[in-house]
């Protein structure tokens, strides 16, 4: 056993908790996907993550699967802006190289909330700013900014400005994760907004995430 792997294990079986086993891998298709499996610390479990960005054009999905915190498998939100829609929903198990159910994404509401957000979008920087605006729908009600750093499998930088749910400000940013090769630094900062245009919002970020860019 390598050095690293002893050391998991020792440290799963002197924790308060378990450890289990993921598979790890991720997949630009509507379609679950098979890697190797790795230990994960104790009290993880393996979670599934499923993203679709959706334009006018095209819609582009990406499927995950590895180890996380049980905070994780509940999550679901969105992020707009005004090149489309970035959609994301987790799912658990908790058994040995399990394969959590596939997530099913929530519906798109149209119903416009008031708030109005900055909106921009950069394929080479991990900042972006513009004058341009989105008026917010459904549960949207949050201004926010993702900046992401890819490494790895990848090289790229990419950013995001728009209207983005609670759960998207709260889960999405501020994480450094590692599958199957790809390296993803991400980071998200996010105002309450106003019914009025916000134009105070600063920060930086995958999720997630925006996996149109990963090619």
């Amino acid at each position: 056993m390598k050095p690293l792997g002893l050391l998991l294990v020792i440290c799963c079986l002197t924790s308060t908790g378990f450890c289990i086993s993921c598979k790890s891998c991720w997949h630009m298709l509507d379609s679950q996907c098979d890697g190797s499996s790795v230990p994960c610390s104790s009290d993880q479990v393996c979670v599934a993550s499923y993203t679709l960005i959706s334009t006018v054009t095209s819609e582009t999905p990406l499927y995950t699967l590895s180890c996380g915190s049980h905070s994780q498998c509940h999550f679901s939100g969105s992020m707009s802006t005004n090149h489309g829609t970035v959609r994301t929903r987790n799912s658990c198990c908790d058994t040995d190289d399990c394969i959590p159910p596939f997530p099913t994404l929530q519906p798109v509401c149209p119903m416009k909330n008031k708030l109005t957000c900055r909106a921009c979008f950069s394929d080479t920087s991990d900042y972006c700013y513009t004058s341009d605006t989105i008026e917010c729908t459904g549960n949207e009600r949050k201004c926010g900014r993702m900046a992401r750093r890819l490494s790895g499998a990848v090289t790229k930088n990419d950013a995001l400005r728009g209207c983005a749910t609670r759960s998207y400000c709260e889960k999405v940013g501020n994480q450094m994760s590692t599958i199957q090769g790809l390296n993803i630094d991400s980071k998200m900062f996010c105002s309450d907004g106003a019914p009025a245009l916000h134009v105070g919002l600063l920060g930086s970020i995958v999720a997630i995430l925006l996996t149109k860019l990963l090619f």
